[in-house]
């Protein structure tokens, strides 16, 4: 077994996290995408989504901080078998 494994997770393929700039190419191979916005009083807040069901546009307020989007998408990327997280800032 290689590194920590938390409680519910099981050991697999690892899940690769990107960082994409404005302009990159939003990729075309089913990923979890975590989309990272200016919430209230500036603060980095994100939510994510599976990009094979397509973006229903968070909570606005009630989304996450950063970190913790990233950490719950890759968990999330890690049981559904997807292979790519993709961190994004939301593009009009």
């Amino acid at each position: 077994m290689n590194g920590h494994l938390f409680d519910g997770q099981t050991e697999g393929p690892m899940t690769a996290i990107r960082y994409l700039s404005p302009k990159d190419e939003i990729p075309v191979e089913r990923h979890v995408a975590v989309i990272v916005h200016r919430g209230f009083g500036g603060m980095e807040q994100a939510y994510f989504f599976d990009s094979a069901k397509g973006d229903n546009g968070g909570s606005a307020g009630f989304d996450w901080r950063m970190s913790e989007a990233i950490e719950r998408a890759t968990r999330f990327a890690q049981e559904q078998g997807i292979e790519q997280v993709v961190v994004r800032s939301a593009r009009v």
